[in-house]
């Protein structure tokens, strides 16, 4: 691959990452021989301001991909659209393929054409599917799955394949909560796999009818729905991951549910409200989860597994309803 950038300056601090985080300095206008794939070009600041005007790959611009390309000030703000450096610690990323028109499909597959130039953060999730190499004494059809890395995707926010969006609730007593859906849930729920949770409705898929929010038996719990963007519940779920157990690679299979129409999409809650370290959820062409973070998420039409490497349990809150 020949990489070409036109700047205003001569860059002095760059290099392309691959999937697995390795770092690749080449030097510009020349062939360089790289595996074939996808790279993120990261261009540091380091004495002075640089203006980013062109990407070449191969002779040819990527045109108005330049703007999927973001800047993260010294504070770790990030800036979009962006296409220079200009401050101490900053570094302007973009992701590239070593074939360009694998990079052209990929984006205009996902950016509509009014968005370019705009700030893509507002409409859209940025997601990097990296590989992941797990303990082998996962089955191997999930360690093939977190093995594969298919790279980074744009997804537009609330539409119907949009894999998952961060949730902001502010500041929750994660164990005075609990404590209160212990006592708000009221069905042990056996899944088909074995599991055990503690579940609103004695059932082990979401299905009509909705509840009203205001009958769950706890004014903790109901404003933490509301505080999602619940309206009324079809329902909650907490649930264990013990110890070196896994989920097996599946999709969540609701399209006979009543419940599907305020299902589909990204509309699940889920919390890995303790211990998420060392637990791993690949959701799809997405990647990892952020399991550090509340979300809402796609399981309908994402293919999705998680592992538990770690020696202690995973808990987790698990919610549908209409939002």
């Amino acid at each position: 691959m020949k990489l070409s950038i036109k700047s205003d300056k001569p860059l002095l601090n760059f290099y392309l990452k691959d999937l697995s985080d390795q770092k690749h300095y080449i030097e510009l206008d020349q062939d360089v021989d790289i595996p074939e794939g996808w790279y993120e070009l990261n261009v540091h600041f380091v004495d002075t301001k640089i203006e980013i005007s062109d990407i070449l790959i191969e002779n040819t611009s990527i045109k108005e991909i330049i703007y999927t390309g973001y800047y993260t000030d010294g504070n770790n703000k990030v800036h979009q659209p962006a296409t220079a450096v200009w401050d101490h610690n900053g570094c302007f990323r973009i992701w590239l393929h070593t074939q360009i028109g694998t990079l052209f499909q990929r984006v205009y597959d996902s950016i509509r054409n009014g968005d370019y130039g705009k700030n893509l953060f507002e409409k859209y999730v940025l997601t990097i599917d990296k590989p992941i190499k797990i303990n082998d004494k996962f089955d191997t059809s999930i360690k093939s799955f977190f093995e594969n890395g298919d790279g980074p995707h744009w997804w537009i926010k609330n539409d119907r394949s949009t894999p998952w969006m961060p949730i902001e609730l502010g500041e929750i007593d994660k164990d005075k909560l609990l404590q209160e859906l212990d006592i708000a849930l009221p069905f042990l729920v056996k899944k088909k796999d074995g599991r055990i949770r503690k579940g609103l409705k004695e059932t082990t898929d979401p299905d009509l009818p909705l509840v009203n929010i205001e009958d769950i038996k706890s004014k903790m719990v109901q404003l933490f729905l509301r505080k999602i963007g619940y309206k009324r519940i079809i329902d909650i779920g907490v649930q264990t991951l013990h110890p070196g157990k896994s989920i097996l690679i599946h999709r969540d299979d609701h399209y006979d549910s009543g419940a599907y129409p305020y299902i589909k999409g990204c509309k699940k809650f889920y919390w890995n409200i303790k211990n998420h370290e060392n637990v791993f959820f690949k959701l799809g062409r997405s990647g990892l989860l952020p399991l550090e973070k509340p979300l809402l998420i796609n399981t309908i039409e994402h293919t999705h597994a998680v592992i538990n490497q770690s020696d202690k349990p995973r808990t987790v809150i698990l919610i549908y309803g209409e939002m």
